[in-house]
This record gives structure tokens, C-alpha cells and sequence, in this order.
């Protein structure tokens, strides 16, 4: 198979290599973009890119050294590539985001209600003050406690000069 992508490849011209690599890098950059994301489902379609864009410059330098004029400069359209990685990252993004609800719903029965949710904070806050009002309080205890003395012996003083 990469044979006949190789031979594909080699059919076209000078100008049509640049584009396509420039059209494959805007495409792997999208895809590097939604990998940081998190929205990005097909993670081998990285190193598949990766490789035709090695086969596109081999078969430029190829041509490169056969004597052809390679050096043409040809943009990609960056925004449009991050726009279309952008629509597939929301989209993905929303069926992770229902799946995740489908998993706690499953798991708890039924949807959270905001009613529950405020009276779990409330409890939450309050506990958190308890814990504070009792680490003061030992605090308190462990203040007034004098430290102890170390005794002093003839050993002890020994170390203490050296």
C-alpha cells in the first residue's frame, strides 16, 4: 500500500507537492492543537500525517536533486484547518461530556439537583469550619504546654564543643 501511495505521490507536480505538504501540516497542527485540547478521538491519524508528509518531502528532495526547481512558496490555510479541528473538538467534546453524565447517572441513579448540590456545599463549609475551630483549639493547648528541658550532662557538652 505504500507503494501506490508513492506512486501517487510522484505523479503529481512540483507545485501540486508543496500544497498538499502545506495542506498536511495545517492538518497535523490541528491535530496537535485538539491532542492538547483533549478532544482529539483518532490519535494514530498523528503518525499517519507525520508519514505522508515525509513522503512528500522525499519526493520533493528527489526532484530536487533531478534538477527541478523546487523552491516555490505556496501558504496553507492555517485558520481553516484549525477551524475544521475545532468543529470536530466540540463535537467530541460534547459526546464525552454526555457520556459522562450518562456514567454518573447510572451510577447514582438519578441527575443532581441543585437543591442537593447547595445543601452538600453548605455541609461541606460547615464541616471545614468544625475542623478549623478544633485545630485552633489544640493549637491553643500545645502553646501553653511549657518545653521540656534537656538535661545537661558531661557527654552532652562534650558534643556540643566539638
Amino acid at each position: 500500500m505504500a507503494k501506490s501511495k508513492m506512486t501517487n505521490i510522484r505523479n503529481l507536480s512540483v507545485d501540486e507537492l508543496i500544497k498538499a505538504g502545506e495542506s498536511k501540516r495545517a492538518e497535523l497542527f490541528a491535530l496537535k492543537f485538539q491532542a492538547a485540547v483533549g478532544s482529539l478521538e483518532q490519535t494514530h491519524r498523528i503518525k499517519e500525517i507525520k508519514k505522508e508528509i515525509a513522503r512528500i518531502e522525499l519526493t520533493l528532495a528527489e526532484r530536487r536533486l533531478s534538477g527541478e526547481n523546487t523552491n516555490k512558496v505556496i501558504k496553507a490555510d492555517y485558520n481553516a484547518a484549525v477551524a475544521e479541528a475545532e468543529k470536530a473538538g466540540k463535537e467530541v467534546r460534547a459526546k464525552q461530556r454526555k457520556m459522562i453524565e450518562e456514567q454518573y447517572n447510572q451510577q447514582f441513579g438519578t441527575e443532581v439537583e441543585e437543591s442537593d448540590m447547595q445543601q452538600a456545599m453548605t455541609e461541606a463549609m460547615a464541616a471545614g469550619q468544625e475542623e478549623k475551630a478544633e485545630v485552633k483549639a489544640e493549637e491553643k493547648k500545645e502553646a501553653k504546654k511549657p518545653s521540656p528541658r534537656k538535661k545537661v550532662t558531661k557527654e552532652n557538652e562534650d558534643d556540643a564543643k566539638k
